[in-house]
């Protein structure tokens, strides 16, 4: 329904500001352009009012001048300044010189702005002062700097009075005959459309235009009758038709509401693929505007033209078919440039009289992100993001197949780091995580992308190489050269929060395709391989061989004798002195046995890495520590035990990096009341340089309780003098790697030579193990080591076997 014209919209009143800004416009230009020429005859007359002052004054100036008379010179220059616009009065004599200079300040006045922007600030006038009695002599002169801001200023003052009054005058005029126009035209046109306004919004009691009877034969009284034949023709029309056309709207409007609040996106479009409506998630998603959308193309909305193309060929096969059409997964992009999935549905339906088509799309990108999220979930490793057994299987299988299709050589490398166990121990799960995260960054970046690197769980890694080749020892040449890659890469130093770590890794190996052998089968050999590779000393690679099938079970076998033992008590205790060259007594080593009910007596080189790896380490290293304090206790109490003495006891590099280590070995060595000087803890190199700033932190408490510390295998680990300045250790034991050719071999008595050179500048015990013959114990006490340990001397022997044969050395 129409409404009446709002103030600021009507006629009369646009009229009247165009024609208060035109007649404002026009006495502005006017009165300027009077001002324009004014001012252009100010300027002359400026310059001709200098003149005259300047001809008027020069006659005292040129005497002043001529007589060199200063006093005249500064009445004159004075005299100047009585006029307001000059600010400055100089005499100069024929030399240049200044004889008389006088200033005058003036402020800033309010039309300064108006001189600045037409003129310049100051102009400076100059004459020369001369007289015919002296030509030969060079003239004076006379300089005024005049205020052109001060100088116009009267000119400003009447320009403003023109300025004003001419605009004031063709205002006044401007509103007189815009008086007159809104009495003689716009009061009767607004009062005619007054009438319009009424007759449309109530046809229905016939009401008529009409104007006054000065209008009836001019142009107004020609509208009025244009009008009133419009609205009976019309009038019949709109009576009929206005229940129908309410009742339309209210549908529609009911319509929209109701698909605006669906919360899939809703678009109809006509055979023509103009837009019919839409719903306001359609409108948000392509960043338009419910109002301006319609009768737009798809095209008009987006700039994903390929996307449009396809919807609108979809459109068209659903007219054609006349049935629904479904796509359960749709990619479509919005107006930010960011694509989301939708599942779409396109149905034919009728539009009132003309065939159409409404698509609903429900948007599933969340959907489908959870279930991608949810798979790989499912197929990789949470902490690394590797693949894990799952997607490892799958991938194993698959090569499987193709392997024995092409008889195309592939390789599983199963990985488990060395030591490992003791950074989770020592610096905490967290730290231990971030080293697992940079192995499998580090590893993933050594492989091919064609290659599977998968993690199994802890600290066990498998790799699957595939496509290698079809020959065996090519294939086999090449895995040896990945395994030497990630060998040297895991030797290196891992920095985590500013803490050094040392990882290394154990690898086994397996080719395959192997006649009928399955995807557990590969894995359980790689895995058989690498503890192969454990076994043989750690940090290399090992490929499996059949005959390793054998030795896991007659490990597995052992392991399980061994949880026999521990609780059977089948362990016993040797001791082996540690003397000096003629013999005497230092200290003992204890070294655990252990008595098989069937086998004997089983070499320690046979079992403690299956205690290690099977987890039995730590009850038999705590048992170890106070059965050696128990020892010393029964020793002492029998008076077969000295005061200089002490027994040297191996700790486990897992036991060492315990949290209750210190205090199992104060319990151990309170609980039985003998002296902290009496023990002596043994750690091997490599167990220390681990992790040198945490070792050195333990072995510091360690020293801090009276206990000696002893660095065993001296040689045989990282092999590097500098660790010694930083460990805090009282004795140093030599290899026997080193002894055992000390007599040949004259590399073997240089690095003896180092060593104990080294050890003797730092103040520490050096003991050479190992020692078999008389000759070694002289090489080696000549090349500076004190104590000796060895078959030379004594085996190591029970507790009992120890008193029988050095009882006579106690005082």
């Amino acid at each position: 329904m129409a409404e009446r014209v709002k103030l600021k919209h009507r006629l009369a009143l646009r009229l009247a500001r165009y024609t208060l800004v035109l007649a404002f416009l026009i006495g502005l230009l006017l009165s300027s352009l009077q001002v324009f020429g004014d001012y252009q005859n100010q300027e002359s007359s400026i310059d001709e009012t200098i003149q005259q002052i300047m001809v008027v004054s020069g006659p005292p100036a040129t005497r002043a001048v001529n007589t060199l008379d200063t006093t005249l010179a500064e009445e004159v220059v004075n005299g100047l300044l009585q006029y307001p616009f000059i600010i400055s009065a100089q005499i100069k004599d024929e030399l240049g010189k200044t004889l008389a200079l006088s200033n005058s300040k003036l402020g800033p006045s309010k039309t300064r702005w108006i001189t600045q922007k037409i003129s310049s600030a100051n102009k400076t006038y100059q004459i020369k002062l001369q007289t015919p009695d002296y030509v030969g002599v060079g003239p004076g002169f006379l300089v005024l700097e005049v205020s052109k801001d001060a100088a116009l200023k009267p000119f400003f003052d009447r320009s403003m009075i023109v300025i004003i009054s001419g605009v004031a005058r063709n205002v006044l005029l401007a509103l007189m005959l815009m008086v007159l126009f809104y009495l003689a035209l716009t009061q009767p046109l607004e009062r005619l459309t007054g009438q319009f306004i009424k007759v449309k919004n109530e046809p229905e009691k016939g009401r008529k235009l009409d104007v006054a009877d000065s209008h009836k034969n001019n142009e107004l009284g020609l509208l009025c009758d244009a009008g009133n034949q419009f609205m009976e023709t019309v009038q019949q029309l709109l009576s009929d038709k206005d229940q129908s056309a309410k009742d339309l709207k209210k549908s529609e409007l009911r319509l929209l509401k109701l698909i605006d609040r669906i919360p899939q996106m809703v678009v109809a479009q006509n055979e023509a693929g103009d837009i019919l409506f839409a719903n306001q998630q359609f409108a948000n998603f392509y960043g338009q505007s419910i109002k301006t959308i319609r009768d737009f193309k798809l095209m008009d909305v987006t700039m994903a033209a390929l996307e449009m193309t396809h919807l609108d060929a979809i459109r068209v096969k659903t007219l054609q078919s006349k049935a629904v059409t479904f796509i359960n997964d749709l990619a479509l992009t919005n107006h930010k440039l960011k694509k989301q999935s939708f599942s779409v549905q396109v149905a034919p339906f009728e539009y009132f009289t003309e065939a159409a088509t409404l698509m609903v799309a429900n948007d599933i990108s969340g959907q489908i992100k959870v279930q991608a999220h949810i798979a790989h979930l499912a197929s990789h490793d949470s902490l690394t993001g590797l693949p894990n057994r799952m997607l490892l299987n799958d991938r194993i299988n698959l090569a499987l197949a193709n392997s024995r299709r092409s008889n195309e050589y592939h390789a599983v490398l199963f990985l488990d780091l060395d030591h490992f166990k003791n950074i989770n121990d020592s610096q905490g799960h967290s730290i231990g995580d971030e080293v697992l995260k940079k192995v499998a960054d580090g590893l993933s970046e050594t492989m091919r992308q064609s290659d599977t690197v998968a993690r199994l769980g802890g600290d066990e890694f498998v790799i699957l190489i595939q496509g290698l080749s079809n020959d065996k020892q090519l294939a086999s040449n090449y895995v040896t050269k990945v395994c030497d890659k990630i060998i040297k890469l895991l030797s290196n130093p891992i920095v985590v929060e500013g803490r050094t770590l040392h990882v290394g890794v154990s690898i086994g190996i397996v080719l395959f395709p192997i006649d009928d052998e399955s995807k557990d089968d590969l894995l359980r050999y790689a895995d058989t391989a690498m503890y192969r590779a454990k076994a043989q000393g750690r940090n290399q690679a090992v490929f499996y061989h059949q005959e390793m099938s054998q030795v896991v079970e007659q490990r597995h076998e052992l392991e399980n004798e061994l949880h026999v033992a521990l609780n059977q008590g089948q362990f016993e205790m040797y001791y082996q002195p540690q003397v000096d060259e003629q013999g005497k007594v230092y200290g003992f080593e204890a070294l655990i046995r252990w008595h098989h009910p069937t086998k004997g007596l089983v070499p320690p080189d046979q079992f403690i890495p299956i205690l290690e790896s099977g987890g039995l380490i730590l009850p038999i290293s705590d048992w170890i520590i106070k059965h050696c304090c128990r020892q010393v206790q029964i020793w002492r109490d029998s008076g077969f035990w000295q005061p200089q003495w002490h027994v040297a006891i191996n700790v486990s590099p897992l036991q060492f990096y315990q949290d209750n280590f210190i205090e199992l070995l104060k319990q151990a060595i309170e609980e039985t009341e003998i002296e902290y000087r009496h023990v002596c803890v043994e750690i091997t190199e490599t167990v220390a340089v681990e992790n040198i700033d945490f070792a050195a932190k333990r072995l510091d408490e360690v020293r801090a309780l009276g206990i000696s510390v002893a660095l065993d295998d001296f040689g045989t680990g990282y092999s590097s003098m500098s660790y010694l300045k930083n460990l805090p250790i009282d004795i140093l034991k030599i290899d026997r790697c080193f002894i055992k050719d000390l007599g040949s071999n004259e590399k073997d008595r240089l690095v003896m030579r180092a060593i104990t050179g080294v050890a003797n500048v730092m103040e520490l015990i050096v003991v050479a193990e190992g020692v078999e013959t008389q000759e070694q114990v002289e090489l080696a006490s000549e090349l500076g080591c004190q104590y000796f340990q060895g078959y030379h001397f004594n085996r190591p022997v029970p507790a009992q076997e120890l008193v029988e044969i050095y009882a006579h050395e106690v005082e």
